[in-house]
């Protein structure tokens, strides 16, 4: 599937996967898809569009269309992390990813966008592309997460120039208005918390715990980096640091996903996703694989070290369509 860094949300029986197209540009090989940077690397084309696949077992994906495409923005640019929620207040699917224009100086102009749609298959709409009220500036990578009465978070890594920030690339989660289309700003943010350097921010919530993760930035890299788990009883923080994961999957995190299934007290079983770069056997970018693993939980709620794992099988409840 050529969908990469997106998330993955379950709705009325249907798994909906949105992910960045990346297409058939041929990235060179080596460790690194990241040496040409800014327009001109396959990661950094004004081509990208978000792919949708749905399936309502996680094994079997249906491609759907594209459900943006980046012609369709005011100005050129490029497109990363594209990261979907249904509003269930305004019954609108809001889409925010990662925006460096074209006509840009380079990563100091990165920013957010927001695209809205009335159904989960598209098309979406610009709304904005930059977003002007998230509590820090020049921002890079995000992800976003829905709790159970229907608040909707941002966690999201800023002040990624480190020609002008130090320490740079730092992690907050900041709460989004009522109908996902900005930011509440510096009071409903956490500050910044746990490493400096850092990336591939995501969220989810285990039997009443907060649990943000990150590891460090490897940009387009074949190894991937370690990832780290931050605990807190409230979205907003304060986050305690937990246990490392590891990275024996070779991967570069982007998203936990959420499935529901009969195994486990709560309903719910996750997944770790990441980018396996510079691994397609053609060596076209939009073929690179992704890594899938179970989480697992020891007695205290905390996250297990995650062993690699070459295939798996976990009890998804199947949905209806």
């Amino acid at each position: 599937m050529d969908a990469h860094d997106g998330n993955v949300f379950l709705h009325e029986g249907l798994y909906y996967y949105y992910g960045a197209s990346y297409g058939l540009c041929k990235e060179p090989p080596g460790p690194s898809g990241c040496t040409v940077w800014h327009t001109g690397g396959c990661g950094f084309q004004l081509n990208h569009n978000v792919s949708l696949y749905t399936s309502t077992d996680l094994s079997e994906w249906k491609f759907r269309g594209y459900v943006f495409q980046m012609s369709s923005m005011k100005t050129q640019g490029i497109m990363f992390g594209p990261r979907v929620l249904p509003n269930p207040k305004t019954n609108k699917w809001v889409m925010w990813f990662n925006f460096l224009p074209a006509t840009g100086t380079g990563v100091s102009q990165s920013q957010c966008a927001i695209t809205i749609s009335d159904t989960p298959e598209g098309p979406f709409q610009l709304v904005t592309e930059k977003v002007t009220t998230l509590a820090w500036e020049n921002t890079g990578d995000l992800n976003l997460f829905q709790d159970d009465n229907g608040d909707a978070y941002i966690i999201y890594n800023s002040h990624i120039d480190g020609s002008i920030y130090k320490p740079d690339h730092l992690m907050s989660v900041e709460k989004l208005s009522d109908d996902y289309l900005s930011s509440l700003g510096m009071k409903f943010n956490s500050g910044f918390f746990g490493q400096t350097f850092v990336e591939g921010g995501a969220m989810f919530k285990h039997n009443g715990t907060y649990n943000a993760v990150f590891g460090q930035c490897c940009c387009y890299c074949t190894e991937g980096a370690s990832t780290t788990v931050y605990t807190s009883l409230s979205p907003l923080g304060p986050f305690e640091t937990r246990n490392n994961l590891g990275n024996e999957g070779h991967a570069q995190l982007y998203n936990i996903l959420q499935f529901k299934t009969t195994t486990t007290s709560d309903g719910y079983g996750y997944l770790w996703q990441g980018n396996k770069w510079q691994s397609s056997p053609d060596g076209d970018k939009g073929h690179d694989f992704t890594y899938w693993s179970p989480l697992s939980f020891d007695w205290d709620g905390n996250v297990k070290y995650m062993n690699y794992t070459a295939n798996f099988t976990i009890d998804v409840i199947p949905g209806f369509h």
